[in-house]
């Protein structure tokens, strides 16, 4: 009997896609193609995706493909969504939203040209479909949907576009583990911070991390999940075990209806969840923090407490501290300086030449690495990089700038 197969794209921050790629292989994906910004993969299991939503330190969401059709333009696009039996996706009950994202297109295109137009006739096309057959319709909710669609659109060519529609099976992002409960203004995200020790082939077993400008606490809280082998989701996993619903997928049809689907993926999660209550108790090699502010110092204690990560904080200079016993990796994210006036941006090269002058100083055999969307501040660190990695925060195309401290 032939076995049926799952489609699905995972997405992460532009410059992690190898990293999500040996995740999903890890977890048995099949079939993986990379393009900007995510995977495409697919699995005979649906309890794949999943895993891969719960354990992927790097994935920003994970959405399982509905349906895939080319059309000419958008009035074809809403001919073909309303040929979709709606009731099999969602309950007229349900609140949804939907976004549409354009991937290749010509820029010469006469049709897909404003993506908020796009959104609009696929929203009709569902609320329609369900007038027609229900004579009910349900309702758009753009803050706490109960259902959320992608909407993808590439060309094709000779004027045809296809049009791929996807169903988000987080909620709320990935990179929200559920542990920052206070932050500093443009915090890094969690899963590039992850992504940003995994990149520099950081060893928990090894090395030691210290944050010197750590901000909300993102890169210690990830680094002592790496350390300790947690899964990712590992807070939000703790909700689900107290019966409550912290991913969109449990809500949906196909997962709730279906007979063996949820008692298996509620197993498999408790037995996660029992894993990870144990690792969390393993001990670590040295991990600490500390921030001239002390706005941030209290921010990163609160987060850790929440995370349920004892690691030390405090408040001092950057340029002041020393490495501790351990070979250790320095890891930092500074100020960019965005709309600097011409005094901020002689203080933030002076913080930049204190990085690298305490490094020069007292770090020789140690390892630092700093995450900026300020290019021409790495120079004022007056230290030759050992690599260079292009990584975006949000929109900001950045640099993870790696140092070997001799």
């Amino acid at each position: 009997m032939k076995k049926h197969r799952f489609d699905y794209f995972a997405s992460c921050p532009t410059g992690l896609e190898d990293l999500l790629l040996l995740e999903l292989k890890a977890e048995g994906a099949q079939e993986t193609h990379i393009v900007k910004g995510g995977i495409s993969f697919s699995s005979e299991n649906p309890h794949v995706a999943l895993k891969v939503l719960l354990k992927s330190r790097v994935a920003s969401r994970v959405f399982k493909k509905l349906y895939s059709f080319e059309c000419h333009n958008e009035n074809s696009m809403y001919q073909e969504l309303c040929d979709i039996k709606w009731k099999s996706v969602m309950d007229v009950f349900q609140t949804f939203k939907i976004t549409t994202i354009y991937g290749k297109l010509d820029r010469e295109r006469e049709f897909f040209t404003n993506s908020q137009f796009t959104t609009l006739k696929a929203k009709d096309a569902i609320v329609d479909w369900f007038n027609n057959e229900q004579e009910r319709r349900p309702n758009i909710d753009k803050e706490n949907p109960d259902i959320s669609f992608l909407i993808r659109v590439d060309d094709s060519g000779d004027r045809i576009y296809q049009v791929q529609l996807m169903l988000d099976l987080c909620g709320s992002p990935l990179s929200q583990r559920g542990y920052r409960v206070a932050s500093v203004e443009a915090p890094v995200r969690e899963n590039l911070a992850a992504g940003i020790l995994m990149l520099l082939n950081w060893d928990p077993k090894t090395e030691a991390l210290v944050d010197g400008l750590c901000g909300s606490g993102t890169f210690l809280i990830e680094g002592a999940m790496i350390a300790k082998g947690l899964s990712a989701q590992y807070l939000k996993l703790k909700e689900f075990m107290k019966g409550q619903r912290p991913w969109s997928f449990l809500s949906h049809q196909w997962f709730a209806k279906d007979k063996y689907i949820p008692a298996e993926f509620q197993a498999w999660a408790k037995e996660l969840y029992e894993q990870d209550r144990e690792r969390l108790k393993t001990p670590t090699l040295a991990i600490m923090g500390s921030d001239i502010d002390p706005v941030a110092v209290k921010s990163t204690k609160l987060n850790l407490e929440r995370a349920g990560m004892n690691i030390p904080v405090k408040q001092m200079n950057a340029h002041e501290i020393l490495p501790p016993q351990e070979k250790s990796l320095f890891i930092c994210n500074p100020p960019y300086g965005d709309r600097l006036m011409p005094d901020d941006e002689e203080k933030l090269k002076e913080l930049y030449k204190e990085l690298g002058e305490n490094w020069k100083r007292n770090w020789k055999g140690h390892r630092a690495g700093v995450l900026t969307g300020n290019l021409p501040m790495l120079k004022s660190i007056s230290l030759r990089t050992s690599k260079k990695i292009i990584i975006f925060n949000g929109d900001i195309e950045c640099r993870v700038a790696e140092y070997q401290l001799f």
